[in-house]
C-alpha cells in the first residue's frame, strides 16, 4: 500500500504541459477536472500552448493530476519543459467534440 503525505502549509504554483486537448471544450474539461482535486486553488488552462498553471496548497503527485485528467477524457499532464510550440491540429486527435 502506498501512503501519500502532504505538507498543508506549502503553497505552490507549477506549470504543466497538457496532451490531448484540441478545442475550447477540452480546455474547459481539463480546467474543471483540475479544480475538483483537493488542494488545487486555481487552474489556468490554455490551448494555444497546451499548458496549465496550477496553484495548490500542497505538493500534489503527478499521478493524482493524471488520474483526474484521465477520468475527464484522454488527457495527460506532465511537468512543463519550456512549452514553445502550438499543437498541430490533426484529424482524429481524440477531441471530445
Amino acid at each position: 500500500m502506498v501512503t501519500l503525505s502532504f505538507n498543508k502549509n506549502k503553497k505552490m504554483t507549477k506549470e504543466y504541459e497538457i496532451k490531448g486537448m484540441s478545442c475550447g471544450n477540452c480546455v474547459s474539461k481539463v480546467k474543471d477536472a483540475l479544480l475538483k482535486i483537493e488542494g488545487v486553488e486555481t487552474a489556468k488552462v490554455q490551448l494555444q500552448f497546451p499548458q496549465a498553471i496550477i496553484k495548490t496548497d500542497r505538493d500534489l503527485p503527478l499521478a493524482v493530476l493524471n488520474d483526474a485528467l484521465n477520468k475527464a477524457g484522454h488527457y495527460k499532464i506532465q511537468e512543463a519543459e519550456g512549452v514553445t510550440e502550438a499543437p498541430s491540429q490533426k484529424s482524429g486527435s481524440g477531441c471530445c467534440c
